[in-house]
């Protein structure tokens, strides 16, 4: 029996004649077919089942790629297999031609012919029945097809930073301090020299006090465990507080004088 298919590929012509030429790479979308084992010289040993009405057949088996064409774009295989439970078997020859789609991507017509010998010829009869289920397998395997390049396409992009992510700073030296940056407040003009420098004094000042800080929670703890060391006086607290206040509120200023310049 002889029947013949078509399904489109979204690749352009030379992309897609590389990738239906692969056929590790192509083989997982066809449903029911599964590689066992690339034999070298463009053999393949796999299984292949289908299931007609009622019946589902099943073949372990050979395929080849016998020809090819790279000009045309077309290529010549066969195969054969044998049921597992010894109803007979099957050998085929088709071919598959790529031409440019019209809207963009290519169309693949497949041509098959299809011999069926022992107890499974009698499924053969109803040839109709064979082409509608291979024309059934064939848009699976378009649609598989697709879904996995799309995978692909999607996998190789970048992923685009969420809206509002500001950008990554510059990389540093080993061991050199990332440089401060202020950011930017929309309207105004870009950090002067003056607010930069503003900047590094808070980020120094502010370093002492987590430095005092630290140490005065590690007397208080120690005080607690009765290790006979007292913590600072609490005026001594009260004095760093009301200084970090009153830097805190003149950097602002500062800050705030420097960017509302235009």
């Amino acid at each position: 029996m002889e029947f013949t298919n078509h399904f489109h590929v979204p690749l352009p012509l030379e992309e897609t004649w590389k990738l239906m030429l692969d056929v590790p790479r192509i083989l997982p979308c066809l449903p029911g077919a599964r590689l066992k084992e690339a034999l070298g010289d463009d053999k393949y040993l796999g299984s292949v089942s289908v299931k007609l009405g009622p019946i589902k057949l099943a073949f372990d088996g050979q395929a080849e790629l016998v020809r090819k064409d790279d000009e045309r774009h077309i290529a010549w295989l066969r195969g054969s297999g044998l049921d597992p439970k010894g109803r007979g078997s099957a050998q085929s020859e088709f071919s598959f031609a790529l031409v440019p789609a019209a809207g963009g991507g290519t169309d693949v017509t497949v041509a098959t012919q299809l011999q069926l010998s022992g107890a499974v010829a009698q499924y053969g009869r109803g040839s109709g029945m064979i082409a509608e289920v291979a024309g059934h397998i064939l848009k699976q395997f378009e649609h598989n097809l697709a879904a996995s390049l799309q995978d692909d396409a999607d996998a190789a992009e970048p992923a685009a930073p969420m809206p509002g992510t500001p950008a990554q700073p510059a990389a540093t030296a080993p061991g050199e301090p990332a440089a401060p940056r202020l950011a930017a407040v929309p309207g105004s003009a870009p950090a002067s020299p003056e607010a930069q420098a503003l900047l590094l004094q808070a980020q120094a000042v502010l370093a002492q006090a987590q430095a005092v800080l630290a140490a005065t929670q590690q007397a208080l703890n120690q005080n607690r465990r009765g290790a006979g060391r007292t913590a600072p006086p609490p005026q001594e607290l009260n004095m760093l507080s009301i200084g970090m206040k009153a830097f805190w509120s003149q950097f602002k200023q500062g800050v705030g004088g420097l960017f509302g310049r235009r």
